[in-house]
Order: structure tokens, then C-alpha cells, then sequence
């Protein structure tokens, strides 16, 4: 028998079948012709890497090993130079993206050996975006959860879980806190987004732990909604204010502080505050997002100043913690520590509405009816919309017509004016009525967004429930310019003789139903005009959207007639 040990047998890798090269390979030009339109989008607006095909999309069939090796070098490229503020614009502007192509994205920023802040913060962008897109419809009805969260995202990270992470639990004080505040001023002085900025930045690599993704992409979910609240919030008080200005015949006002002109027309503020509804494509907790931000404030003190309100205090709870141990000491000698404790660290001035300060001057009822600021989802779509929250003037635009209808008419303040629509504000601006609904159907759909794909859209107002084509959906929460603005007109239009008829089969009065229609006419009118403005401008889809648009509310007012 032999003294020498057998030498162990050396184990040989299995190689790869040329089956599994060919799945792979498919594999691969799969996702790369979902992640290629959006790369190839951001290349030609913001002339970053040449792509190597010129053509928008990749074609079905796997091209030669040559080119095939071409293009997943640029889409890894592409992953490193694409920047969050890039993503955020495409977006705000593609009226349709493909959930797959976001998962797409998601999954090969995450497979990333080594991430940097960019790709954290691309990677926390687009899961928000991604939830937003396949989150069930009806969960916006209720309560997000971090189980709705998971399970959402489980179809992009296949171990994401519901766990609350400890230190975590800073997130939810910081929404907790946006519910609290009544405009942006307060979210600005509490710092209540550099907060949930401040968290990332110190979480390190821990912020990849599925448990702390889904609870990132809760609180941005969320904080989104929260600030479009408040922002709506902001530019309502401005346009309650601007609209008891011109009942006192005040014209102008100083916006110097604003940088604007020390002789400001009411008219042109009242422009700016339409103008500020589109969504915001910057990062709201950016420097010159705030700066941004802080000129929409600005104006709303010089109004508020111009009626002689001084501003009321008020205190929110804002939160002074510090972040657990095992992060990084780097991120957070940069700014205050945070942790779960949730100590209260400041006042901070509660904003109010101009219609809100003036009756607690006036005694008196103004028709500048307030708005109860909304504190959460919840909350509010439990709670009926009374017809004359929507339908009451707010101030007539001209200060001549407006002032006889009300000496004339009394108790009709409460009732809806026509507005004439051959006359020089029909034209450009919608009615105050118009405006009010116009604002009540956009606040619904920023609390609970419609998901995309979707060929209608229902929201509710009072207990009237209006259906949104996709098209008017889009006019409301996506960029866009006169169309956008002639086709929330319509829905306005069409959702006030919704709720006046289901206020008249209540109350048995048609008073506010008799005006609603003819409202809706003066609105069939210049609605029929843009219409065929869109047909000699050979804009065939505006006519055709413009069209359908128009028809449903002529619908809405014969079936008054019934």
C-alpha cells in the first residue's frame, strides 16, 4: 500500500450552457430596451452621452454581439452620470412611463457594487415614483401602511418587509409634523425637509436595507402630498386675499419683498398663483427650491400687508433628535442630531388665511368663504363637501357689474354668477366659482394621485361623484399650458352642476342648480371657441380632447333637465 496521499481531485466550474448564455443575453436587451427610451430621453434634453443607436427605442430582435456590447456600455454610462434632479424633470414632463422601465432602472442602480449619494438618492426618487404608479387605487382612500408599501414594492425588491426600523422612527415624526402645519412657512422655519434629508445622509448603507427602503419610500410618498397640501393651502390664502382686495378696490400691491414691482396689479398675482400650481421638478429640500418657494411666501405677506393683517402665532412641534449609533458621524456633524425621542424644540408661527383673520375682525359673513386646511387623506374623504363651500363667489374679477349684484340681490351672494363669457376676463381667466371647484378637484388629486393607464378617474365632491377622462386627469397633475387650463375649465365646469344637481335633489331648491348651468353655458361657449381655434391650428388631438370634454358637460346640463 502506497504511503502517498491521493491528491484531492481538483473541482471544476460548470460553465454556463449555451442556454443560459442566450437567456442571459435576452435577459438583458429585455431590460435594456425599457431602460433605453428614458436614457435616451435625458441624453437629448440634457446632452449628456451620445446613445449608440439614434433612434428613441431599441428594436425587439437582439442585434449582432457588436452593438449589443456598444449599448450596455452606455447604459452603464448612463447610471453614473444621470443626476436626481434629470430624473425628476423626466418624470414631471413624459405623460407616460411604463412601470416595468422604472423597475428596470431601480433594479440596476441597486445591483450597483458601489453606490454613491446620486444613486442613493435616484434609487429613493424613483421607488416613490414607482409606488405612486402600481399602488391599487384604493388604498388612497386609507391609510398608507409600510405593509401597503411592501407589498407594492416586492414586484422591484423581492425581500422588502414592514419591519419599523428604530431608527427609522424619526420619519414619522417629520410627517406627523406636516400634518400639523397650516402652510409652507411653517414646514420652512421648522425645517422639517432638511430633516428627512438629514436622515439619509447619516444612514449610510444601512439606507439599503429593504425594511429601511420601504419605509423611505412611505415618507416620500407622503411628504409630497403633504407639501402640495400646504403649497395649495398657501396660494388659496393668496387668492381669498387678492379677491377681498379688489372688493375694497385695492388694485396694487408692494411686492418689492417679493421681487417683483412696488406697484404689483392684483390681476397679475392672481396669474402667479394659477401659474404655481404645476408641479415643482426640483427637490423641494434644495436651497434654491426654498428660495423658490420663499417668493410665493413673500407675496402671500404683501397681500396680507395690503389688507393691514398682521400675521397670527401659532406652535407646531417640530423635532430635535439625534440619529441611532452605527451611522456615520460625518453626516451628522453637518447638521443637528436627530432621534426617536421627538423632543420639541421650537414655536414656530402658525399661517392663516386672509378669510380666516378677517372674520375674526368682522363679524360680519364674508363671502370669501375659508377652507378647513385638510390634515390627512383620511380625514378628509370622510368628510361631505357642502355645496356651498364650492359654489359661493369668492370676489367677481371686474368691480363694477359685481358691486349692483350684490347691492340687488342680498341674500344671492351665496349663488353662482355667470360669467359672461364674450367679456375681457371670460377670456383669460375662469370665473371665481370655477376657480374654487377647480381648486377642490386638485387637492383630490394630489392626496390620491390616479394610476396611470387608467381610461377614467373618479372624484368626489360632496356627494357628487365626477368621472376624469385620462386626458383631464393629466391637464390636472401634469405640465401643461392653455389646453391643460381650457380643460380643467370644463371638468370645473361640469363637477358644479354635478353638485349643484345632487344639492337640488336634497334640498329641493334649484336656486344654485339654475345658476350652475348657466354658468356651464357661458363655459360651452368659449370652450367651443377654443375648440375651433384647435381645429384651425390643425391640433387635432386638442379639438378631440377639447371636444369630448365639451360634450360631457353639455351632457351634465341636459340631464338636469330630466
Amino acid at each position: 500500500m502506497s504511503g502517498l496521499k491521493e491528491k484531492p481531485t481538483p473541482v471544476k466550474e460548470s460553465l454556463p450552457s449555451l442556454g443560459e448564455k442566450a437567456e442571459a443575453i435576452a435577459a438583458a436587451w429585455l431590460e435594456a430596451r425599457l431602460v433605453y427610451p428614458l436614457y435616451f430621453y435625458l441624453t437629448n434634453h440634457f446632452h449628456l452621452e451620445i446613445a449608440p443607436v439614434h433612434e428613441p427605442e431599441l428594436p425587439a430582435a437582439c442585434p449582432a454581439s457588436g452593438l449589443f456590447d456598444r449599448i450596455m456600455k452606455w447604459l452603464g454610462e448612463m447610471d453614473t452620470r444621470v443626476r436626481t434632479n434629470q430624473l425628476r424633470q423626466l418624470l414631471h414632463s413624459l405623460k407616460e412611463i411604463k412601470p416595468e422601465s422604472l423597475r428596470a432602472i431601480i433594479m440596476r442602480l441597486l445591483r450597483r457594487a458601489e453606490k454613491t449619494p446620486t444613486d442613493r438618492d435616484n434609487i429613493d426618487l424613483l421607488l416613490a415614483t414607482y409606488f405612486a404608479l402600481c399602488a391599487p387605487e384604493d388604498l388612497y382612500s386609507c391609510e398608507i401602511t409600510l405593509a401597503d408599501v411592501a407589498q407594492v414594492l416586492r414586484t422591484v425588491i423581492v425581500d422588502a418587509e414592514p419591519t419599523e426600523l428604530e431608527w427609522c422612527l424619526p420619519l414619522n415624526q417629520v410627517l406627523d409634523a406636516m400634518n400639523r402645519c397650516h402652510g409652507l412657512r411653517e414646514v420652512f422655519n421648522a425645517k422639517l425637509l432638511e430633516k428627512g434629508r438629514q436622515l439619509k445622509d447619516a444612514s449610510g448603507f444601512m439606507f439599503y436595507d429593504p425594511a429601511a427602503l420601504v419605509a423611505f419610500t412611505r415618507f416620500n410618498f407622503l411628504l409630497r402630498r403633504s407639501f402640495f397640501r400646504l403649497l395649495h393651502a398657501d396660494l388659496r390664502a393668496i387668492r381669498e386675499g387678492l379677491s377681498e382686495l379688489e372688493r375694497r378696490d385695492i388694485v396694487v400691491v408692494d411686492c418689492r419683498s417679493a421681487g417683483l414691482s412696488a406697484e404689483e396689479h392684483v390681476g397679475r398675482l392672481r396669474e402667479i398663483s394659477l401659474a404655481w400650481r404645476q408641479p415643482i421638478s426640483s427637490d423641494y429640500a434644495a436651497e434654491s427650491a426654498n428660495q423658490t418657494f420663499k417668493q410665493l411666501l413673500a407675496i402671500r405677506d404683501a397681500v396680507e400687508r395690503a389688507l393691514g393683517i398682521m400675521p397670527v402665532d401659532g406652535e407646531i412641534l417640530a423635532i430635535k433628535s439625534k440619529p441611532p449609533s452605527g451611522m456615520e458621524e460625518s453626516a451628522t456633524a453637518k447638521q443637528p442630531a436627530m432621534h426617536p425621542g421627538g423632543e420639541v424644540s421650537r414655536s414656530v408661527p402658525v399661517s392663516v388665511s386672509p378669510a380666516q383673520k378677517l372674520k375674526r375682525e368682522d363679524p360680519k359673513p364674508s363671502v370669501n368663504a375659508p377652507s378647513k386646511s385638510r390634515v390627512s387623506a383620511k380625514s378628509e374623504t370622510q368628510t361631505k363637501l357642502p355645496v356651498a363651500a364650492v359654489v359661493a363667489p369668492l370676489a367677481p374679477n371686474s368691480k363694477s357689474a359685481p358691486r349692483a349684484a350684490e347691492s340687488t340681490h342680498g341674500e344671492g351672494a351665496n349663488q353662482i354668477t355667470p360669467q359672461n363669457p364674450h367679456s375681457p376676463a371670460a377670456g383669460n381667466l375662469p370665473s371665481p366659482q370655477l376657480e374654487e371647484c377647480l381648486e377642490r378637484i386638485w387637492e383630490q388629486l394630489i392626496e390620491a394621485p390616479p394610476t396611470r393607464g387608467r381610461s377614467m378617474s373618479t372624484v368626489t365632491l360632496g356627494d357628487a361623484r365626477i368621472l376624469l377622462s385620462a386626458w383631464e386627469v393629466n391637464a390636472f397633475v401634469s405640465d401643461g399650458g392653455q389646453l391643460s387650463e381650457d380643460l380643467r375649465r370644463a371638468v370645473a365646469a361640469r363637477a358644479l352642476v354635478a353638485l349643484a344637481r345632487e344639492e337640488q335633489k336634497q334640498s329641493g331648491s334649484s336656486a344654485n342648480l339654475d345658476a350652475a348651468v348657466a354658468l356651464g353655458r357661458d363655459e360651452m361657449t368659449y370652450l367651443q371657441r377654443r375648440v375651433d381655434e384647435a381645429q384651425r391650428m390643425k391640433n387635432t388631438d386638442a379639438a378631440v380632447n377639447l371636444g369630448i370634454s365639451a360634450r360631457r358637460l353639455l351632457s351634465a346640463m341636459e340631464g338636469t333637465q330630466n
